[in-house]
């Protein structure tokens, strides 16, 4: 009987914990930085390629929009005993979308000086490629002019990665 007493104690702990995590995921989900939470979150999938050719990320957004159209529900319901009041939560929901935004511009950082260096690289193999023949001592300074770009560039692009040389 004690062990009976115990055990429906411990479902109750259980169910009592579930409807708080539901509680909170409510909250957060009505939030009016959950729109925006989930913009930046999908921004970074993008800048990391990770979309699936924007199937999943059209879903998401529209789910986002929903949340930020449909933030109606009775903020006084969520009186939680989680005890994270609102502007914990206001916070946590500023610090969160900050956090992403930054996340996207340190992504795209790279890849900008990437395409920055592959263009350098194009306009010099084009200007090489012309149909006109080139001297030796012409092909000599662009050989030169191309090899202190690849010094001048790699550096950049490898510290970025965090790769030391």
């Amino acid at each position: 009987m004690e062990a009976n007493k115990s055990e429906y104690h411990h479902q109750e702990e259980e169910a009592g914990d579930s409807d708080d995590i539901e509680l909170l995921k409510t909250r957060i989900s009505s939030h009016p930085l959950y729109g925006r939470l989930v913009e930046n979150h999908l921004n970074c999938l993008k800048v990391g390629g990770i979309c699936n050719g924007g199937r999943n990320s059209k879903g998401t957004q529209r789910q986002a929009e929903h949340y930020d159209s449909s933030n109606n529900i009775n903020k006084d319901t969520c009186s939680s005993s989680m005890q994270l009041n609102q502007s914990e939560l206001d916070l946590f929901m500023e610090g969160y979308c900050s956090t992403l935004s930054k996340l996207k511009e340190a992504m795209e950082e790279p890849q900008l000086e990437s395409i920055v260096f592959i263009s350098g690289m194009h306009s010099l193999l084009r200007d090489l490629a012309r149909p006109n023949t080139l001297s030796s001592d012409v092909l000599l300074l662009y050989s030169r002019k191309l090899k202190r770009r690849i010094q001048s560039e790699a550096p950049r692009v490898s510290s970025s990665n965090g790769v030391d040389h």
